[in-house]
């Protein structure tokens, strides 16, 4: 069977709608309905590198060829294979930006003292409460439920204090 799937162009304000043929030939690529895309040329394909490179990622991860005839190649063929390889390098490459990018971020923020990482501390209150629900003998978990925090956090104290979670 063949399907036709067609993305008009169109104003830019409509923002994601004007691809609803790229969104439907994605979906039937996923649903493993398509073996073969036949396409004018790469350029058809996402609006950005990253939505270009997942698009050629999907293909691949599901086993469909790709014919671009405006650039010749066939995915099927051995001009066209190195196009997956070359894909997942810029997936590769990708990634590894986002992520370098983050870790600068991080580094960045954790020069700022008014920064902090990680969870938030649990208020006081509660803590004294949990201490002294545990304490009185209750349990992990109704001392938790109690102090309205979590029976692995009570744990913790319980653990703190010197007195095996075991025990209760």
């Amino acid at each position: 069977m063949t399907s036709v799937f067609i993305d008009r162009p169109g104003s830019a304000k409509q923002g994601r709608e004007r691809h609803s043929g790229e969104a439907a030939v994605l979906d039937s690529i996923r649903r493993g309905e398509v073996r073969r895309v036949l396409m004018v040329g790469l350029d058809r394909v996402g609006r950005s590198l990253a939505d270009l490179v997942a698009f050629l990622e999907t293909c691949r991860a599901a086993g469909v060829s790709l014919w671009l005839d405006r650039e010749g190649l066939d995915t099927d063929a051995s001009n066209g294979l190195s196009l997956f390889d070359l894909a997942g390098m810029m997936a590769h490459h990708i990634r590894q930006s986002r992520r370098d990018r983050i870790l600068r971020g991080q580094a960045v923020a954790r020069g700022n003292p008014d920064v902090c990482f990680g969870r938030p501390p649990l208020p006081t209150a509660k803590v004294e409460k949990a201490k002294v629900l545990l304490q009185e003998g209750k349990g992990i978990r109704e001392a938790g439920r109690m102090a309205g925090i979590s029976a692995a956090s009570v744990s913790k104290l319980k653990a703190s204090l010197g007195t095996s979670p075991a025990s209760v």
